[in-house]
């Protein structure tokens, strides 16, 4: 998840997902969050936001807004992107697990769907719906090392 600052579970979700400082990398069996910095070409590096998130090993991405062109980029990375999230982390994972968040696919547009482009200052949106759950509590986590962003 792109974050404004801090770390653990109450981090806070940023709205911009390129120009967030930082990534929560919630590892969902050993129930621990890592935060990643945001060394993307936004903060004066050489890759893109979706490649940093990708080099976390992460299978999830949970956001607020997210752009048509990154979305198109997590589908060909095989990420599954989730927006909506608001809050702080916990609130995001548990707004996930719940089903509240909406999915995005490659053909979505992006899920920045209240005027302008993905760039707009804290420009949340209120559409609802969707979502997605696992009734069983299982990410589809064997032990192996992938996370939820």
């Amino acid at each position: 998840m792109p974050i404004t600052d801090g770390d653990g579970l109450d981090a806070p979700v940023s709205k911009h997902f390129g120009r967030a400082p930082a990534f929560a990398v919630y590892d969902p069996d050993a129930e621990t969050v890592d935060v990643v910095d945001n060394d993307s070409h936004h903060h004066g590096g050489n890759r893109s936001p979706p490649s940093v998130v990708a080099e976390t090993g992460a299978e999830t991405l949970i956001c607020g807004n997210l752009g048509g062109k990154a979305a198109e980029r997590f589908d060909a990375l095989g990420i599954d992107v989730y927006c909506d999230a608001d809050g702080t982390v916990g609130d995001a994972i548990e707004a996930l697990r719940d089903g509240e968040l909406t999915p995005v696919g490659p053909d979505d547009d992006g899920c920045d769907h209240e005027g302008g482009g993905h760039h707009d200052e804290d420009g949340g949106h209120g559409h609802g719906g969707g979502g997605h759950s696992h009734s069983d509590g299982d990410h589809g986590h064997d032990g192996d090392d992938h996370h939820d962003v």
